[in-house]
């Protein structure tokens, strides 16, 4: 699938078919052998007899051998794996339900910028080592999950001329590893900055990200492009992602917007494309996330257009909305029973101290469960504690008055 990292069984079963080979196997033998005996004792001219029965018989034994393999070989694309013998295909068949029979965790975080001076200078004085910069288990929880998303809030080249706006940022091509140390396995580029040095800068960033096998999504060559669900096919369960961008107001310079033949971001501010990419998702997948780029900066006050945005989201058949952009925490809450995450705030973005957090999600059996694995952003790392989890969770529950939030961190409906 487009994007996708696939998991998928590549391993047989033992074969369930040896003991009735085996019986087989003993009766021709034991039969030959005793129409041999009788040849022998009764007419030495008929002893090719057992030459031409046991001819027959190994005849038969290999068309049962031969249907005993086929029903085998189809069972196991439905066997269970083990993480190591897991492997990217490019194609298989979907189950016969399309619910996920073993759990699919994804993380989700805000917003992620490696320009120079901003997050990555921890990162570079230690030899370009994402883990100076991140505390262990927080960075288990990134490299571990099947899918880690990420909104990638810059351009990434040496070319380009910068658009005249207050503040662009542009990172050297040589700092994707950084995403890779991070085990990203998306990106989402429809954001107020992924265009910041034009054109050029823009082309030159979606090049490296694919030659380096990181799919993004929110913007691209073309409008169809920009619009494409990205999936995550888990043994014909299917997981897509979409993304927009609606945070470029006012006398702001734009990015481009992605148009049938030109590069860009896809837009929503008129919200018809947006939906349409989530409509698509719907009937290709069996659980949608919505990621709009949105909201106002610095404040956990909402705008109307959020929740009616996110409502809508949801309407056309997003299992969960995740927004992005206010560079802090806003509110969560539940709406037809799917769950939306306002803004999950700055990540690894610059060197200021802002509570921050990953949205762990978990789906099993068709079911997602939800939780909040708090952090801080400090000095250009990221960190957590005991006394960060429970400040980030104190703060999630003032700001998600409708929601439990647990000490563990576990999301549930009050």
């Amino acid at each position: 699938m487009t994007g996708g990292r696939l998991r998928m069984t590549n391993r047989p079963v033992p074969f369930r078919g040896s003991f009735l080979l085996c019986s087989l196997c003993s009766a021709c033998f034991a039969l030959c052998y005793h129409v041999s005996m009788s040849a022998r004792s009764n007419n030495r001219k008929t002893s090719f007899l057992p030459g031409i029965l046991l001819l027959a018989l190994l005849a038969l034994l290999a068309l049962v051998f031969a249907f005993l393999a086929c029903s085998d070989q189809s069972a196991a694309r439905n066997c269970p794996v083990p993480p190591d013998l897991q492997a990217s295909l490019s194609d298989t068949e979907a189950p016969d339900n399309n619910t996920a029979a073993t759990a699919i965790n994804i993380a989700l975080v805000g917003d992620v910028n490696f320009t120079d001076g901003w997050a990555v200078g921890v990162a570079d004085a230690n030899g370009g080592q994402v883990a100076a910069a991140f505390e262990p288990d927080l960075l288990e929880a990134l490299t571990s999950a099947d899918v880690f998303y990420a909104n990638h809030e810059f351009t990434m080249s040496s070319r380009g001329e910068e658009l005249n706006k207050y503040y662009t940022f542009r990172a050297d091509p040589a700092r994707v590893a950084y995403w890779q140390q991070l085990g990203v396995d998306l990106v989402g580029l429809g954001n107020n900055h992924a265009y910041d040095y034009g054109e050029e800068a823009f082309l030159d960033m979606l090049d490296i990200l694919e030659n380096k096998g990181i799919p993004y999504v929110g913007a691209g060559r073309n409008l169809a492009e920009a619009m494409a669900p990205v999936y995550f096919d888990f043994n014909g369960y299917k997981v897509a992602f979409v993304a927009a961008d609606r945070s470029q107001k006012g006398d702001e310079v734009r990015a481009a917007a992605a148009g049938e033949n030109t590069p860009g971001v896809l837009f929503c501010f008129d919200d018809t494309l947006f939906v349409q990419a989530v409509a698509t998702a719907t009937q290709n997948a069996d659980f949608v996330i919505a990621i709009p780029h949105w909201g106002t900066e610095n404040t956990t006050d909402l705008e109307q257009e959020q929740i009616d945005l996110a409502h809508k989201l949801i309407d056309a058949g997003a299992d969960a909305v995740v927004g992005s952009h206010p560079h802090i925490l806003q509110g969560m809450e539940y709406y037809r029973g799917k769950l939306i995450a306002y803004s999950l705030g700055n990540f690894w973005f610059n060197g200021a101290t802002t509570p921050t957090l990953v949205l762990s999600l978990e789906i099993k059996e068709g079911l997602a469960a939800y939780r909040i694995i708090p952090a801080l952003q400090t000095e250009q790392q990221v960190i957590t504690s005991g006394e960060i989890s429970a400040e980030v969770i104190q703060t999630m529950r003032q700001l998600s008055p409708g929601l439990i939030i647990a000490d563990d961190g576990g999301v549930s409906i009050s």
